[in-house]
């Protein structure tokens, strides 16, 4: 009895203590190590989930506001793409090498990005198909009305944690039936990232959001503050493998584990603070390890970069044999074995693609990747144990100003503008921008407006010979079902500028022609939309895209990452030709997704290129008039931005994607409200844009990325109520600041009376 009310108050006093102890900038921090780990912050606890927060309260009028904004009403009536002006473009951060051993941050950068692209063929009628051709029929399934938009792995369920990030993942324009290999064996599952029961993971969900004070030692609840010049993104980058270095045993890898992804700089508009997000990938031996990342969210506040946010997943305990290796002849016989096809196919046909380490069938393996251009699989041979696994891997110049200048040229298409090809649609004559054409031997590039000059330009008494087909720096169209659209003519001098048209004689009945077009016209303007905001990477800029029209299939479009290209299929019976404006935007999402660093989750990506063709288009209903036969609920449309779906981890990536999707329509909607369409939109355009360069590990994620960017130079919030409250539409609680307790304002009262 004694000994119970002695112990009593001191249990008392330590529950207090604990109570009022501020929740750091680590609050959303979530570890899973094999022991627990103590840090310059203090003991790291292992728990099971991240801290979700309290939300603020929604107040009526907010709440009213929100309201309406997911009701189907008449869309804004913003113009479709706000003036390059009203949102001024972000600066990629470029640096010069430093001089050691260590490769610099541009080099580092630009040696991630160089993933292989898919090869272009020469575009042939369907008549003379090949091997791979004919495989690719038999291989390839009719789709049902299953799920809508994209095809991902199955529910993001605890057997695929949705921060995993795919490699070949299936992200197509709705669900996509199974595939089977060419010897009709069923494809494997593709790579995951393994359980934390089961493998040594360190996880991280940081926020850190005004509202905390620093007191000092284990009660630190200030952002990190780096001694670098946020102007330097080397600098930066070194501060942050440093800090990394500084606690091992909390991150559980070295700095110089870490290949360096991209240092992003994103200049802030509107009172905004800049921000810079930096991602890495870890490395074991020289090679990735697939499913790992680590992204930084920085502001610069009072000209100094503050770490504000940290997300992804690490793993220090990495059981893999990375130096195995294998001769070619023994890969090909492997793989000819595993798929069906002769020895010598796959030698003809398979390109290698990647070198990784891969969490596949319950362990760690060091992998080759290899593709086949037209077979829509991923092949990776284990260089230890020889296995052989194949997934599914569909995912769903400027005008002269000069005296010389001939008068202005151009180069047209006639194609569907708005919608699906459809009875009764409206053909356009449509500005064909970023295309290449050849006259006299010498290539010209249009600009975005479809013109181009050719000065000096000299005109023999035979003529020049004019050459082009729907190809250019950024997209290159390959027909599947007939000869890629082309144009070849003599230029006779007349005084004139060169006016070229693809398709002159178009008519609703010639769909493959339109579909080519329409592919061609509304993909550039997906990458001009994203270019002109200054988001694009090097690898979008210098290397254009496959975009295969026309496939023999019905309902569906995808993305292959991997090896990127875009697929669109022909109409039929049930679903329009899906290489229209609405549906092209999307894909082009994925593909942007995948160049800023790696599709990190399914869910995630859908909605990712939903936001791309709402914020393009203005248009909140992706894929309208896509179904012939309406369904039961009466849409013949795959997604409204204007949804109410609430969030969940388990369901299927399509319906989490609404989550997204949602978020940022309604959020565009809001800032239009309360600023004007003009300003609005390109408001919540520099408020959700960047953020795909955090390259946030799941929905929750990516929204809290939004609310630390609307973070002011003063180190304050803006719109913070309407980004809440919009969250918590789609049943997402964001983040708090962390509360100062009670040992924390005594300890700063102390600290004030000593001071002064």
């Amino acid at each position: 009895m004694n000994a119970s009310k002695k112990i009593a108050p001191i249990f008392l006093s330590v529950c207090v203590v604990l109570a009022s102890t501020p929740q750091s900038a680590l609050a959303q921090f979530v570890e899973r190590p094999v022991a627990p780990a103590e840090s310059a912050l203090g003991p790291i606890l292992p728990v099971t989930a991240p801290v979700t927060g309290v939300s603020l309260p929604v107040t009526a009028p907010v709440a009213a506001s929100l309201t309406a904004l997911s009701a189907a009403a008449a869309l804004p009536t913003a113009a479709a793409m706000p003036v390059a002006a009203a949102a001024a473009a972000p600066s990629e951060a470029r640096v010069s090498s430093p001089g050691s051993a260590a490769m610099g941050v541009a080099a580092e950068a630009q040696t991630y990005g160089e993933l292989p692209l898919a090869a272009v063929p020469a575009a042939a009628p369907a008549v003379s198909r090949g091997l791979l051709g004919r495989i690719a029929d038999a291989a390839r399934g009719r789709t049902g009305f299953g799920a809508i938009f994209d095809g991902a792995h199955g529910s993001a369920a605890a057997e695929r944690p949705a921060s995993a990030p795919p490699l070949g993942g299936r992200l197509g324009l709705r669900e996509l039936t199974p595939l089977s290999l060419p010897n009709g064996q069923a494809p494997d599952a593709p790579p995951s990232v393994p359980s934390p029961d089961h493998e040594t993971t360190v996880s991280f969900q940081t926020y850190s959001l005004p509202g905390a004070r620093p007191v000092g030692g284990v009660l630190e609840a200030d952002r990190r503050t780096l001694a670098a010049d946020p102007r330097d993104a080397a600098a930066v980058v070194a501060a942050l493998r440093s800090m990394v270095d500084a606690e091992q045993a909390r991150y559980g890898v070295a700095g110089t584990d870490l290949r360096l992804v991209h240092a992003k700089l994103i200049p802030g508009r509107e009172g905004l603070a800049d921000t810079m997000y930096v991602v890495f990938r870890q490395m074991k031996d020289g090679l990735l390890v697939h499913g790992s990342a680590l992204s930084f969210t920085l502001k610069v506040i009072d000209g100094r970069p503050q770490v504000v946010a940290q997300t992804g997943q690490l793993f220090p305990q990495l059981d893999v044999d990375t130096g195995a290796t294998m001769d070619d002849e023994d890969v090909r016989a492997r793989i000819a074995q595993r798929t069906g096809l002769t020895p010598q196919a796959v030698a003809d046909s398979f390109q290698f693609a990647d070198e990784k380490i891969i969490y596949a069938q319950g362990q760690w393996r060091h992998v080759k990747l290899y593709a086949a251009d037209g077979l829509p699989f991923m092949v990776a041979v284990d260089m230890a144990g020889g296995l052989v696994l194949a997934w599914d891997n569909r995912t769903g110049l400027r005008s002269g100003a000069k005296k010389d200048a001939p008068p202005s040229s151009a180069v047209s298409g006639r194609t569907v503008d708005r919608g699906p090809i459809l009875p009764g649609a409206k053909i356009s004559d449509l500005p064909l921008a970023f295309l290449n054409l050849t006259i006299g031997g010498k290539t010209y590039t249009t600009d975005k407006n479809g013109f181009f000059s050719a000065p000096g330009l000299k005109i023999s008494p035979a003529g020049l010979n004019v050459t082009a087909s729907l190809s250019g720096p950024y997209v290159t169209v390959v027909d599947q079902e007939k000869a890629t659209l082309s144009v070849n003519v003599t230029l006779k001098s007349s005084g004139e500028g060169v006016q070229v048209v693809f398709n002159p004689d178009a008519n609703l009945a010639d769909e493959n022609a339109l579909a080519q077009v329409s592919a061609f016209h509304k993909v550039n303007l997906a990458y001009n939309f994203l270019k002109e905001r200054g988001l694009t990477t090097e690898r979008m800029d210098k290397t254009p895209i496959p975009v295969r029209s026309n496939l023999d299939d019905e309902c569906n479009a995808y993305y292959t990452p991997g090896s990127p290209s875009l697929s669109f299929f022909r109409s039929s019976a049930n679903c329009v030709n899906s290489a229209y404006d609405t549906v092209a935007d999307h894909e082009y999402g994925h593909y942007w997704d995948d160049m800023t660093g790696g599709i990190t989750n399914d869910g995630l990506s859908e909605g990712w290129g939903d936001t791309v063709s709402m914020y393009l288009l203005n248009n909140p209903v992706i894929g309208e008039h896509f179904m012939k036969h309406p369904g039961p609920d009466g849409k013949d449309y795959i997604r409204d931005g204007r949804n109410t779906y609430k969030y969940n981890e388990y369901d299927e990536a399509h319906d989490q994607g609404q989550a997204w999707g949602g978020f940022t329509w309604k959020l565009r909607a809001a800032m239009m409200q309360k600023l004007g369409d003009a300003a609005g939109a390109a408001l919540a355009e520099a408020l959700v844009l960047p953020t795909m360069f955090s390259k946030s590990a799941n929905i929750p994620d990516a929204m809290a990325q939004v609310l630390v960017n609307a973070m002011k130079s003063d180190g304050t919030l803006a719109y913070e109520k309407e980004i809440r409250a919009i969250a918590i539409l789609h049943g997402v609680t964001l983040p708090q600041a962390p509360r100062i307790g009670l040992v924390a304002r005594l300890v700063e009262a102390v600290l004030a009376t000593l001071r002064g």
